[in-house]
């Protein structure tokens, strides 16, 4: 007989998991993938000591991961001594992720007319635990347009796409971030729960989540949320720039109608 199937999601505590109250879960191999994911967009290479900061584990176990990652192809070592990129074997954890997602190439020529019409950066993005990582980045010709790639990784509480994601999402979704948030920092999760309070009361009173100078004190961004369909995880939108071209009055006058429908025309279609 099959044992049963666990359902995981992000509520599950680091404490359930170090007590071992969850018997499905593997420790390793989760401690494994958090080496991984602490790679960020800008890294060209980390140290042992630099992934042992982010990951939160002592360095003996990260030289045991990081030795295991490196035979198996998901990490390479760049120079003697230890440090170490991501290898190409995880770009085919990457590649088959955004092959899936094939509103990217729907979405792409209406946010390359968006950014071209708002003299900006838009963006689409997914959430991966307190962050949204930009899966298609469209930009304009203008030379302040923000220079973010795909793979870039935003913070939830402070960004305009990351305050979308949280308005639009479930209350369950809410409170399993919350509580990923709580089990990491409970500083983050006070920031957390006040980006969540701004984010329902921007799209009360504007219909999208704004960050005008809390992100980056010079850059002034508006979002929305919408929902996929079938195996695609929510999507966020954002349009944002460099506060000196673009003004909070422009963003949610001109831009915020074009947005918003940018959104629905994606949702609606049968690629979401």
């Amino acid at each position: 007989m099959n044992a049963p199937t666990p359902e995981l999601n992000d509520t599950t505590s680091a404490d359930t998991l170090k007590t071992g109250e969850d018997r499905y879960f593997i420790t390793a191999l989760s401690r494994g993938l958090d080496v991984l994911a602490c790679f960020r967009s800008g890294d060209s290479s980390l140290s042992n000591q630099q992934i042992s900061e982010r990951c939160g584990l002592p360095k003996s176990t990260v030289t045991r991961i990081v030795y295991t990652l490196t035979k198996r192809g998901y990490l390479i070592q760049v120079e003697p001594g230890g440090r170490y990129a991501l290898g190409t074997a995880t770009l085919a954890l990457g590649s088959s992720m955004l092959a899936r997602m094939d509103i990217r190439q729907f979405a792409r020529p209406l946010m390359q007319e968006l950014a071209d019409f708002a003299g900006a950066t838009v963006a689409l993005g997914v959430r991966d635990r307190l962050s949204i990582i930009y899966t298609e980045v469209a930009r304009s010709a203008a030379t302040l347009a923000l220079t973010l790639q795909v793979g870039s990784r935003i913070p939830l509480a402070t960004s305009a796409i990351g305050r979308a994601f949280l308005a639009s999402a479930s209350e369950r979704e809410r409170a399993a971030i919350m509580k990923l948030a709580s089990d990491m920092d409970e500083s983050a999760a006070s920031a957390l729960q006040e980006a969540i309070d701004k984010a329902l009361r921007d799209y009360q009173e504007y219909g999208c989540a704004t960050s005008f100078g809390e992100w980056q004190g010079d850059v002034n961004g508006i979002a929305v949320g919408f929902r996929s369909s079938g195996a695609m995880p929510a999507l966020v939108i954002n349009c944002g720039g460099p506060s000196s071209s673009l003004s909070k009055e422009f963003l949610l006058a001109e831009v915020k109608p074009r947005l918003v429908a940018l959104a629905k025309k994606l949702e609606s279609s049968s690629l979401a």
